[in-house]
C-alpha cells in the first residue's frame, strides 16, 4: 500500500508540474484583437476618405490606385472588371460632372487578409443626386489593403 501511495503522490505531482508549467501566458490575445480591428478600421477609413478626396478632386488615376489589378467594380450599368477598366470607368462618372460624392460607413469588418466595409453614398450629378448602398471587399496584398470588388447600389429615382 505504501507503495501506491507514494507513486500517487508522485503522479499528482508530476501532473501538478506538467499543468503549472504547460499553461500558456495570460491571453494579450483580448487585449490584441481590438488593436488589429482599431487598425483595420482606421486603415478602411483612411481609404474610404482618399476615395472620396480625390474622385471629388477629378483623379480618377488616383482613385484607380486604390483597387487591386483584377478587381472588379459594379454598378447599376454593368460591371468592369481589372483596375485600367475602373479607371476609365472612374473617369467616365468624372467626366460625367459627378462631384461632392461622399460616404458614411455602416459596418466595416475583417478576419485575416480579407475584410469589408458597407455604408451609404450620395453623388451630386448636373440633373439628379444620386444616393444608395455601397460594398466595398477588400483583401491585404503584400501588406496593403486593396479594393478587390466594390458594388454600388442606387436607390430608385423618385418621380
Amino acid at each position: 500500500m505504501h507503495r501506491t501511495s507514494n507513486f500517487l503522490v508522485m503522479l499528482i505531482l508530476v501532473l501538478s508540474a506538467a499543468l503549472a508549467f504547460g499553461q500558456a501566458p495570460a491571453k494579450p490575445a483580448t487585449r490584441e484583437e481590438p488593436t488589429r480591428t482599431e487598425d483595420f478600421d482606421a486603415t478602411m477609413k483612411k481609404l474610404r476618405d482618399t476615395w472620396v478626396q480625390e474622385f471629388n478632386a477629378g483623379h480618377a488615376d488616383k482613385v484607380a490606385a486604390l483597387y487591386a489589378e483584377e478587381a472588379v467594380l459594379m454598378r447599376r450599368n454593368g460591371s468592369v472588371h481589372n483596375r485600367d477598366s475602373i479607371l476609365a470607368e472612374l473617369q467616365r462618372s468624372i467626366t460625367a460632372e459627378a462631384h461632392n460624392y461622399t460616404l458614411e460607413s455602416l459596418h466595416a469588418e475583417h478576419s485575416g487578409d480579407l475584410g469589408y466595409d458597407t455604408g451609404i453614398y450620395n453623388e451630386d450629378f448636373p440633373h439628379h443626386l444620386a444616393e444608395g448602398n455601397y460594398l466595398i471587399v477588400v483583401k491585404r496584398i503584400k501588406g496593403e489593403w486593396k479594393i478587390v470588388a466594390h458594388a454600388a447600389v442606387p436607390n430608385p429615382r423618385l418621380k
